[in-house]
């Protein structure tokens, strides 16, 4: 299995000069060999040459070729594994990707060429291929030395390694926001995962996870004021940015610069760039949270359940607008670019699924239809079941709970259906179990103990009961 984290990296001047050269070289390797590439495709379809190779073998080639050219002394003071696995490797990818859309149909420049990169656009970044060295909280890097890493690096067993056992295969450290990480892909053994009877169902929305399984229920609740709070500062810095100067560019004997067609080139002055530089701060502090939250709710689940039930949302078409046509308009319009944006702030429910793909033991779906009209003590279907958006009223039978509750527990029973129907469903990591048969096996000698279950966000303000 593989597994990756983050560190921040703290370099010297000196060290971060050698960062942006290699950076800088990286970007111009792989331009200057995919300008190559097109050039030689052209020449190919009009049937000069012969078709030319397109891996990464070719690719590396290519590289010690161009490294040997004259005027390009500046790239062999620096490290050919560095610029290789940055320029060379990654345009291999591209490319493999490139032929894959033309098998399926495309043909030239229709099936799209990789694009080029751009300073300031693209992410300043590197990759260190292979032979990464980690040790006593510092980073190797070829020709640059040892790299200073924050105190997170440290693990209490097993110094710098995170996993027990792992081995660091790939290392790729990049810039963001004026400050330098390195995200460590780690090679670890497969855990051993004991399969326990636990089966949870699990309903999602914009406010909160509703978690139902045999013997108890919980609702962890979105960190919805705490994102909402960074994004009312991005609004805010972007705001002022926008009323700070441009500044007309011009080149070394103080005459504008301008584009072809005669227009001046500007940039930001340097009170726009501070501001939209908080903006970009406040806009990472947002995500972090939305990521950390997924990662550690998607943790739990998966650590305390065999099963987890998920029923099949696409998120992206439940944030389409709802504005329609002029011929036909759409219902609702502002309350649902409101409902749209809220999701967008979030973004948690595609998010924690992406994580439970591979960290739960068996990942069931089931159908989202009517899950949440439908009475779970009585099955009786109805719209007007769910008048208000927090409480569930059952017209037929009386039965009132909390309406995310009561439709994850429609879904625990779907995936209880489907379980005990002696199914066998696909797990989050792709392979196909028993899981039927040894579920009625198992079943009596396992149901959850409520008393039992460790929530990490039971003392955290944003869990509730």
């Amino acid at each position: 299995m593989h597994r990756a984290s983050r560190y921040r990296l703290h370099p010297n001047k000196k060290q971060e000069q050698q960062f942006i050269r290699l950076c800088g070289a990286g970007r111009f390797v792989y331009n200057e060999l995919l300008a190559d590439q097109i050039r030689e495709y052209e020449r190919f379809e009009a049937g000069e040459v012969e078709k030319p190779g397109c891996s990464e073998f070719d690719f590396a080639k290519r590289y010690a070729r161009l490294k040997a050219k004259e005027g390009h002394e500046w790239l062999r003071e620096l490290s050919s594994v560095v610029v290789r696995g940055t320029g060379a490797f990654p345009l291999g990818a591209a490319f493999a990707h490139f032929s894959r859309r033309i098998r399926e149909g495309k043909r030239g420049r229709q099936a799209g060429f990789p694009r080029f990169k751009v300073k300031g656009v693209s992410r300043e970044s590197f990759t260190i291929p292979h032979d990464v060295k980690v040790q006593n909280k510092r980073l190797w890097v070829p020709k640059v030395g040892w790299i200073r890493m924050n105190r997170k690096a440290a693990s209490r067993t097993r110094g710098t390694d995170p996993w027990d056992g792992g081995e660091a295969k790939v290392a790729v450290v990049y810039r963001e926001l004026d400050k330098w990480y390195v995200s460590v892909l780690w090679e670890v053994p497969d855990p051993d995962r004991r399969w326990h009877g636990g089966v949870c169902g699990i309903d999602r929305n914009s406010e909160n996870i509703a978690a139902d399984w045999i013997g108890g229920q919980r609702l962890i609740k979105i960190p919805y004021e705490r994102i909402k709070k960074y994004e009312a500062r991005v609004r805010h810095y972007q705001w002022r940015a926008s009323r700070r100067e441009w500044i007309e560019l011009k080149d070394t004997d103080g005459e504008p610069v301008r584009t072809k067609s005669g227009k001046a080139v500007k940039m930001a002055s340097n009170r726009r760039q501070r501001l939209q530089q908080r903006a970009a701060k406040a806009k990472r502090r947002a995500a972090e949270i939305r990521k950390d939250f997924s990662h550690q709710s998607s943790a739990d689940l998966a650590r305390l359940f065999g099963h987890i039930v998920l029923e099949e949302l696409d998120v992206q078409s439940m944030r389409r607008s709802a504005q329609g046509t002029k011929e036909k308009p759409g219902k609702r319009v502002k309350a649902k670019s409101a409902l749209n944006r809220k999701m967008a702030q979030v973004s948690c429910m595609g998010m924690v699924d992406r994580f439970l793909q591979y960290k739960a033991w068996d990942l069931i779906r089931v159908p989202a239809r009517n899950t949440s009209r439908t009475c779970a003590e009585c099955g009786h279907v109805d719209e007007d079941n769910r008048k208000e958006q927090v409480r569930f009223k059952c017209l037929a039978c009386g039965h009132t709970d909390n309406a995310d509750l009561n439709a994850a527990r429609n879904i625990l029973d779907l995936g209880l259906n489907r379980l005990l129907a002696g199914g066998a469903p696909v797990t989050g990591r792709g392979e196909d179990n028993e899981a039927g048969a040894f579920f009625m096996e198992c079943l009596v000698d396992t149901v959850n103990d409520p008393s039992t279950m460790q929530w990490n966000y039971r003392d955290r303000p944003e869990f509730h009961t």
